[in-house]
């Protein structure tokens, strides 16, 4: 219940940040009535805290984590959908077309992804959520579905990267968290792999970038020419020796410089 309490914490948040960026701006009854279910379930969580449960600061941190990573993935799907669809401006979510652009721009790395915990309350293929767990692919455990035609239906797409249990590799590239823990050290003889799912480049390329466990975080082009040859969007990234990086902004993840370029890989499908 905690956790519950948490994420809806975390949507109300990011409900609120939404409203406030649109125009025309909603009415004021409408962000009254958010911000007062917002302070229901923050006196909420404060009982939880109140009363001794533990972990409570930690489930809220890992909610509005998991909701800003959320936020960045649909505008990444936006974004891919609006290159594929030029001239339209209504994207249907749901159904074999967005699940098709969740494979190519959005999910974690293929080849050599262990696996993500599994998002029990949300279906794969039609994105509606549940009050109860939904039953998870038996084969990966990594995905859940309405009932079975969602999960026949998605299969086409899902079967590129629904790798059985008893089929994880052995030997698994880095993590964000993993190279984090280095510090500022290079993280040498290992790699760190991830896909570039939104692309945020201005003056330089900057892309946000999703590891094999659905962390995501920030890599930005410090090259000669602000570039890195051959990234775009669903590009899947290897980096030898990588090393975390904290900008000045308070985002994290990678600065890659011209003497890193000979130790990337970048594959696109």
């Amino acid at each position: 219940e905690v956790e519950q309490t948490a994420e809806m914490i975390a949507v109300c948040l990011y409900a609120l940040n939404g409203m406030e960026r649109m125009r025309p701006r909603p009415n004021e009854a409408i962000f009254e009535n958010n911000r007062q279910r917002l302070k229901e379930y923050q006196d909420t969580l404060q009982s939880f805290k109140d009363s001794g449960e533990e972990g409570v600061d930690e489930a809220l941190r890992k909610a509005c984590e998991k909701q800003n990573v959320s936020e960045i993935q649909m505008r990444g799907l936006m974004q891919a959908w609006s290159k594929q669809n030029p001239g339209k401006t209504t994207m249907e979510i749901g159904g074999e077309e967005t699940q098709k652009l969740y494979e190519q721009f959005i999910a974690p790395p293929v080849k050599t992804s262990s696996k993500p915990k599994a998002e029990k309350w949300t279906c794969d293929y039609c994105n509606k959520t549940s009050i109860k767990k939904l039953p998870m692919c038996t084969r990966c455990k990594t995905v859940s579905y309405c009932n079975r035609e969602c999960q026949v239906a998605a299969w086409k797409a899902h079967k590129t990267t629904c790798v059985p249990i008893d089929k994880e590799p052995k030997s698994l590239p880095q993590t964000w968290a993993q190279v984090e823990s280095h510090g500022d050290s290079r993280v040498e003889g290992k790699t760190l792999e991830v896909r570039a799912i939104l692309d945020e480049s201005m003056t330089r390329q900057i892309f946000q970038c999703k590891d094999r466990v659905g962390v995501v975080k920030r890599i930005a082009a410090y090259t000669n020419d602000r570039r890195i040859p051959g990234l775009q969007q669903g590009s899947v990234i290897r980096w030898k020796n990588p090393r975390f990086y904290y900008f000045m902004d308070g985002s994290s993840g990678a600065r890659i410089e011209e003497e890193d370029l000979p130790n990337l890989k970048i594959s696109n499908r």
